[in-house]
This record gives structure tokens, sequence and C-alpha cells, in this order.
């Protein structure tokens, strides 16, 4: 994948879609309407507080705008068919590993845009997914932690 693209899950290029378009259609308008409203309270509207607040907050929206407007301009979407056909991690593979010192885990890896400890998707650059990627179904990697090295055997892929 070339440098510049930004790897994706069909799912994930759906939630940024969706993000973009809630800054666009909600959260733009109504930052504006705020600052309006900020202007007409306080003439001397460098004095204001909540002037300034506004003003940022509106920065804020305009900024993640620029960088969705970006990731979704560079997305490559994974093909889903050959991760299901690779005998290989690899991004959108579903891996889950076994290992001495904890219970099996399974985790999605993912590009880094679309990282969700919650949702087990790991970033294919964090240690574990640089460990995982490539290797097969009964292969044993090596991980180095914070704590030492730990030991995961590819039990499935998916």
């Amino acid at each position: 994948m070339a440098e510049d693209r930004v790897a994706l899950t069909r799912e994930g290029l759906a939630k940024l879609q969706e993000e973009l378009d809630y800054l666009r259609n909600v959260r733009r308008p109504e930052g504006a309407l705020t600052l309006e409203q900020a202007r007409e309270t306080n003439l001397s509207t460098e004095a204001d507080p909540g002037y300034e607040f506004a003003r940022e907050e509106q920065a804020g929206v305009e900024h993640r705008i620029v960088q969705l407007e970006h990731m979704i301009g560079s997305a490559e979407v994974i093909d889903e068919a050959a991760v299901h056909h690779s005998d290989r991690v690899r991004l959108g593979s579903t891996v889950v590993v076994k290992s001495n010192d904890s219970p099996d885990q399974t985790f999605q890896i993912v590009g880094p845009v679309e990282v969700d400890v919650k949702e087990s998707k790991i970033s294919d650059e964090s240690p574990v997914g640089r460990a995982l990627m490539g290797h097969r179904v009964g292969e044993t990697v090596v991980v180095s932690t914070p704590h030492g090295e730990r030991r995961l055997k590819i039990a499935s892929l998916t």
C-alpha cells in the first residue's frame, strides 16, 4: 500500500463518511450560529471568553473536516474477499491467538485510523499487529512488551 494511502475496511470508511457528514451538516452550522450569537451578545468580541471558546471549537471542527476529507480521499479499501481467501495474516484479517499467560484473544488487524481497543481492532503498526502480519495458523510469534517477550500462537484466521 502506498504511503499516502489510508487503509480502511468498508465499515471504517463508512464511519469516517458519517462523521464528515455530521461535522459538515450539524456541527459546522451549530458553530456558526454560536459564533453569531456570541458576537451579538458582546460588541467587544475579543474580550468575551465565550466568543473565543466558540472560535476555537469551530476551528477544531474545521480542522477535523479537513483531516477526514484527506483520509477519505486517500482511502484504499481493504479487499475483504482477498482477506478471507488468504492463509496469512494481513490487513483486515481477524485472528484468534493463544498464549500461556492469558485467555484466547481475538483481534482484527486494521490500519492506524481504525484502531478501536474496545472492539479489539488493532493496528498493523502496533507491536502485536506487526508481529502477526504475514504469519499463518499454527505459527507462534514473539511480541516484545514492556513486561518482556510474549509468545502468541495463531489459532485461527478469517
